[in-house]
């Protein structure tokens, strides 16, 4: 039998320094089309492969956007590697790790995380959640083994969540508990993901026709304009979502 090899793709810089931190929050992110779900999976395939038995679940807002965004992706990437049961939503790998799936989208959602334990947990557009959310999901993030025990966010300015990610990443105003040291951030931006570039030269222009604020949020990652308000135009902010 042929022994099967799996080729991942060469990840940008800034993708290399969110897949090198080592720091229990790590955040990456800032601007549309940074590459953000691709270095989450990535990251979630080299854990899974480096630690025999490790727990990854990979969280979004839909389940929808888990499929399009996650699931056949892999399902591509991981065919012989790994197995997917479509009926628990999980990957299984031939060392015993797994990578899981989960949505929350409201507040009964949180019902399918009480009880249980991951050693890392993916909340990819973090933003799109509330603060509540993120904090009782991540709690899950627990267990005696001696795997890392990490949280990745990916996230962009504006959204449910906007204020929350500001202070602990871009402010860095930590609150009791928070210890700083625990806490990075890698800001990516479409012009650093140079395979969308070349393969859709035309997506820098489509940002730079957003009004204003969207612009300077989506496209120069800027977190400071959307203090105490939201989208200024919601209809132009939903083709992007």
């Amino acid at each position: 039998m042929s022994k099967l090899t799996l080729i991942l793709e060469e990840p940008n810089e800034r993708q290399k320094l969110f897949l090198a931190a080592h720091t229990k929050h790590i955040g990456y992110g800032g601007a549309r089309g940074g590459g953000k779900s691709w270095a989450v999976r990535n990251k979630a395939i080299r854990l899974c492969l480096r630690y025999k038995g490790i727990k990854v679940i990979i969280i979004r807002r839909t389940y929808p956007e888990l499929l399009n965004n996650h699931i056949n992706p892999l399902l591509t990437v991981l065919h012989g590697i790994a197995k997917y049961n479509k009926t628990e939503k999980v990957f299984r790998f031939g060392n015993g790790s797994t990578i899981n799936f989960g949505y929350c989208n409201a507040d009964k959602d949180l019902l399918q995380y009480q009880g249980a334990e991951y050693d890392v947990i993916f909340l990819d557009e973090a933003t799109q959640l509330q603060e509540m959310w993120i904090k009782k999901i991540t709690a899950c993030v627990r267990g005696v083994n001696d795997f890392p025990k990490r949280i990745y966010y990916t996230c962009n300015p504006g959204g449910a969540s906007h204020g929350y990610f500001k202070r602990i990443f871009i402010d860095k105003k930590y609150e009791e508990g928070e210890v700083p040291e625990d806490y990075s951030f890698t800001q990516a931006l479409v012009t650093d993901n140079k395979a969308l570039m070349e393969s859709q030269p035309d997506y820098v222009r489509q940002l730079e026709a957003l009004p204003s604020k969207l612009r300077d949020a989506w496209l120069y990652g800027r977190w400071d304009i959307f203090e105490g308000q939201f989208f200024e135009d919601l209809g132009t902010a939903k083709n992007f979502v």
